[in-house]
């Protein structure tokens, strides 16, 4: 019965040593599926942790051809989010909840100086401006993580979830001889195929300096 007792006790110091105490702040930098991220938290209990990230500072251009219209493009990455982490048993494993706001888009820009089809008519010239964002602009997010620790007061996370954002959605403005109904028709189907994914795969490694 000593010896059972005596395990038990060097178990549960094993699954509590290292990892964050209340009331302990942390700051960390990481990689994620919306971009680099700076990483601020807060224990406020052994069970209970709040953190909030700013993700950011990737972007691409590039030329691309939807339904034959060739356009200029530039796509941004990023957002800021904010989360409660709930520790189940009082060690790495986390359980997590909370808003994502985002910044992220796709920006597009064609201009048409040769017979191109837009909609139901062809025509010989104008601009066409795009943009694809988020359906919301402040979307929930839910994941689960762990996080290892590395000595007295590093750790190294990684987390798996999803962001909630209800699909993407595409607008667009055209000047010169194009329709708003013509456009309205192209974009159509961009937009059936953006509506169709509810959510965007949040993936994170992130490394955290306790203080």
């Amino acid at each position: 019965m000593k010896h059972s007792l005596w395990v038990a006790a060097l178990l549960g110091t094993v699954g509590t040593t290292g990892f964050a105490e209340q009331g302990q702040m942390s700051a960390g930098l990481g990689l994620s599926t919306v971009g680099p991220q700076l990483q601020l938290g807060y224990k406020y209990s052994n069970n209970i942790g709040f953190r909030g990230f700013f993700a950011g500072g990737i972007s691409e251009s590039r030329s691309q051809t939807e339904s034959d219209i060739k356009y200029d493009a530039k796509a941004n990455l990023g957002g800021i989010g904010l989360l409660v982490d709930y520790y189940p048993m009082n060690n790495g494993l986390k359980l997590s909840g909370g808003l994502f706001k985002s910044n992220t888009d796709i920006t597009m820009k064609s201009t048409i100086t040769a017979p191109t089809t837009v909609g139901n008519t062809s025509y010989t010239s104008g601009t066409i401006d795009g943009k694809v964002e988020f359906a919301r602009d402040v979307s929930p997010m839910i994941a689960v993580g762990y996080d290892y620790n590395l000595g007295s007061n590093w750790t190294l996370g990684a987390e798996l979830g999803a962001i909630l954002n209800d699909g993407f959605k595409a607008t667009a403005t055209a000047t010169g001889p194009i329709t708003q109904a013509d456009l309205d028709a192209e974009m159509k189907d961009l937009q059936d195929a953006l509506s169709s994914t509810k959510m965007l795969p949040y993936i994170s490694v992130m490394a955290t300096y306790r203080f």
